[in-house]
């Protein structure tokens, strides 16, 4: 969705995430989000000084998925080319099949 300021996006947004009846949602500004998700990169790459290679994509995106089912965001804009890189591949892991049981979320 895509229009000027005060056409109603955040409304709408907003609107749709106070219907959804799942405890595991989360409605975030989408510069924060990024801020948690650098966070969540680098503390995973701390827990594994000696692993050159290792990736924390894969385990970001298997704990966020795990706190939340329904993830809102507010002012999506990546500006960022790096962020452009990393969200890629957070979504691509998000979106992938898995076997987590949402029955209850």
């Amino acid at each position: 969705c895509f229009g000027g300021v005060g056409c109603g996006k955040t409304m709408i947004m907003d609107q749709f995430y106070e219907e959804i009846q799942s405890r595991d949602k989360l409605r975030t500004h989408f510069h924060d989000f990024m801020l948690d998700v650098h966070e969540r990169i680098h503390q995973y790459k701390v827990s594994r000084p000696n692993e050159r290679a290792f990736d924390p994509i894969p385990d970001v995106a298997k704990a966020i998925a795990s706190e939340t089912f329904l993830l809102c965001f507010d002012e999506f804009q990546v500006t960022d080319v790096a962020d452009a890189m990393i969200l890629r591949r957070l979504f691509e892991n998000l979106f992938e099949p898995g076997d987590s049981d949402d029955s209850n979320r």
